[in-house]
C-alpha cells in the first residue's frame, strides 16, 4: 500500500498545526521542526489537529510527547484534537495523552 504524503500546515492566527497523510520517520522529523517553529514564541497554547493522519508510528508519538512536555514546562499546553474513530484518537490515549474530539461542525457547514 502506498503512503499518503505527509503534510503539515500552520494557521498562525488560530495557533493550530493541522496534519494529514501518513507520518513516517521523515515525517516525524518534519513534525518536530514544525512544532519547534510554532512553539518558538511560547505565547499560549497550541493545537495539533491529527484528524487526517493515516498512520502514527512510535517515532511520531515520541515527537508529540516531547512537544507536550516542553509546552508544559513553559506553562502552556499542546492540545491534541482528532475526529473520533481516527488513528490518532485510538493510538495517543494508549500513551497517556488526551485527545479532544475535533469540531467537525464548521466543516459540515462550509
Amino acid at each position: 500500500m502506498a503512503l499518503v504524503p505527509f503534510v503539515c500546515t500552520y494557521d498562525e492566527g488560530m495557533r493550530t498545526l493541522t496534519l494529514s497523510g501518513d507520518l513516517d520517520e521523515v515525517g516525524a522529523g518534519r513534525l518536530r521542526q514544525q512544532l519547534a517553529a510554532a512553539m518558538v514564541d511560547r505565547s499560549g497554547s497550541l493545537v495539533l489537529d491529527l484528524s487526517a493522519v493515516g498512520s502514527l508510528p512510535s517515532s511520531a508519538v515520541g515527537v508529540i510527547a516531547a512537544a507536550r512536555a516542553d509546552m508544559r514546562a513553559h506553562f502552556n499546553s499542546l492540545d491534541l484534537v482528532a475526529t473520533p474513530g481516527t488513528v490518532a484518537s485510538a493510538v495517543l490515549p494508549r500513551y497517556g495523552m488526551s485527545v479532544h474530539a475535533a469540531d467537525t461542525r464548521a466543516a459540515d457547514h462550509a
